[in-house]
């Protein structure tokens, strides 16, 4: 350390200061993954000579057990059995600390004396008055970030942690973070306020439960989950159509139960005395065998939001074998959307928007009609505003298609080499017919044959004139229960085109290629599969599935705020 030096740097406007080397002669570096070793091997030969003393508070007297003190990094705490010996340990304490260079923080110090299991007011003063301060019949001090006397100061840190808690909840919500990166921060810095207490404090089930859903309406307020979508879905992880985010009485329970096992396992004596005393003095309860509390797996998460009768639907569609399921949920592993957006689409899976039949059917509001407000021909339920509305389809359903349909031509016309430069998609605009020499591609062109095709349009054809080959490309976004007929729809439906496309163009080959997804980004079996046919990057079925959902979402907001 004698050689440690640094300096500090001052940029105002055009000048810079710079300081001298500054001699750093004392103490450990903050941050640095080394110091913590160095401070432990430092402070570590001091509980050995605590150890080495006689003194100390018997817990067990016919076991000869004793505590002298606790000591994490540099919180200790000596116990002693009278005064005499505490100011002994005390001595041994400060002279270790002088040995080493180390001051004591005596104004963070405090004395409490205990008779027959009450506070007691202390009459003596060690080292000198005022040196430390007596603890009075009311007062705490704060171990390891709890504040504390005899014992532990239950409602009172409960609800400081609480409102600590809520703070961290609205920083993060207040962020402009991604969906993802939200929920990270969620779990790695807001809540760890309270996992920290789990094993600790004394928190009822109730309390925990209290704490969720205050949390969740928390979301609710800034946009971010729909009061009425499914709760176990919020603490689903992503890869299983969930938002990852971690349930506080789960995260108590499976926090209790570790240290239980922890302590349950160690055979030292000390830790068996432990074991005795603890009857209803912890949340462990280490004397009771038999306490158990409950844990709700991912499993039982999927089972319960399937179960729903409303919020069920998405998940069973999302385990059909017409599905590919881990591409279908490439959004939610992402987190790219935002996450209001990520919450308003989850509410249409999840089939709680305030569409006229949610409203008749499942809130019980009297209304005279649950008849589409845009068409009067359906029942206005939430697939039918995003996929069956014949006033939606001209243009709102079309857009949303073309959106799709606009990733897998760029791709194309880029891998051919019929284009130079990416777009994003809502710039990019289709040539109706893009050539070279080796390709021709057409872009919602209508298909000119020899004989007279009823569906003669589809929304990509790809000519390889070297092959003489023919790839007929469609688009289609169906209902999240339509989807395995729109696939074999499209396959009939330009089965005549092919056949004279074939004749007329003397092909050696042709293809109908029918590219499913659904509304709400499922994706249908063949559409990986027929993306690596037309020789692109699977990145292209994710990048497909964005503009899909996106257009969902935009369909559903513009649909009540137009009406």
């Amino acid at each position: 350390m004698g050689e440690w030096r640094t300096s500090l740097i001052l940029k105002t406007g055009a000048t810079i200061i710079k300081t001298a080397d500054i001699a750093i002669r004392r103490g450990l570096f903050q941050g640095d993954s080394l110091s913590p070793l160095w401070f432990c091997l430092a402070l570590n030969p001091l509980s050995t000579l605590i150890n080495e003393q006689k003194y100390g508070y018997i817990l067990d007297k016919n076991r000869k057990i004793k505590i002298t003190h606790q000591l994490y990094i540099d919180d200790l705490k000596l116990y002693a059995s009278n005064e005499e010996q505490l100011e002994k340990m005390l001595e041994i304490v400060a002279t270790f600390s002088e040995t080493i260079r180390m001051e004591m923080g005596l104004d963070k110090c405090a004395r409490l004396k205990v008779k027959r299991g009450k506070i007691s007011e202390n009459d003596s003063n060690i080292f000198n008055p005022n040196a430390i301060q007596n603890l009075g019949m009311d007062e705490t001090y704060k171990y390891l970030g709890i504040q504390q006397a005899l014992e532990i100061k239950n409602a009172e840190m409960k609800e400081a942690f609480s409102k600590k808690l809520f703070h961290r909840v609205n920083q993060v919500l207040k962020s402009k973070l991604n969906s993802k990166s939200l929920f990270l921060a969620l779990n790695t810095w807001a809540l760890p306020i309270m996992t920290y207490t789990f094993g600790v404090l004394t928190w009822s089930t109730t309390e925990l439960q209290a704490l969720d859903t205050k949390i969740r309406t928390i979301l609710t307020k800034y946009g971010v989950h729909h009061p009425h979508s499914s709760v176990a879905r919020l603490y689903l992880q992503r890869h299983l159509g969930g938002r990852g985010m971690l349930n506080l009485e789960t995260s108590h329970n499976k926090s209790v139960i570790k240290l239980r096992e922890y302590f349950m396992k160690q055979n030292l004596s000390f830790v068996r005395a432990l074991r005795s005393l603890d009857v209803g003095c912890s949340p462990l309860r280490l004397s009771d065998s038999d306490f158990a509390l409950p844990i709700r797996t991912q499993q039982n998460l999927q089972e319960e939001w399937k179960a729903k009768v409303l919020h069920g639907r998405y998940p069973n569609n999302l385990d059909n074998s017409n599905v590919k399921k881990k591409e279908s949920l490439t959004y939610l592993k992402a987190g790219y959307l935002f996450p209001e957006t990520e919450g308003r689409l989850l509410a249409i899976q999840d089939q709680v928007i305030p569409t006229r039949s949610y409203l008749k059917n499942i809130a019980g509001q009297q209304l005279t009609s649950d008849l589409c407000r845009k068409c009067k021909l359906g029942r206005e339920h939430i697939q039918h505003v995003t996929s069956g509305c014949s006033i939606l389809a001209p243009r709102e359903y079309t857009d949303r298609h073309n959106q799709m349909a606009k990733v897998y031509h760029q791709a194309m016309a880029l891998k051919l080499k019929l284009i130079k430069t990416k777009r994003k998609n809502h710039l990019y605009s289709p040539e109706n017919v893009l050539e070279n020499e080796e390709f021709k591609l057409y872009w919602d062109t209508t298909m000119v044959t020899d004989r007279p095709v009823a569906n003669n349009r589809p929304d990509i054809v790809l000519l390889n004139k070297t092959e003489k080959s023919c790839e007929i490309i469609d688009i289609t976004v169906p209902s999240d229960d339509n989807i395995s007929r729109a696939y074999t729809e499209k396959i009939t439906k330009y089965f005549d085109l092919s056949f004279e496309l074939k004749e007329m163009y003397k092909l050696k080959k042709i293809s109908i290629i029918p590219l499913v997804m659904s509304v709400n980004g499922l994706v249908e079996e063949h559409l990986v599969d027929n993306t690596k046919m037309l020789e692109l990057d699977i990145y292209v079925v994710s990048s497909a599935q964005k503009e899909v959902i996106l257009g969902t979402t935009r369909i559903v907001r513009r649909f009540f705020h137009s009406s």
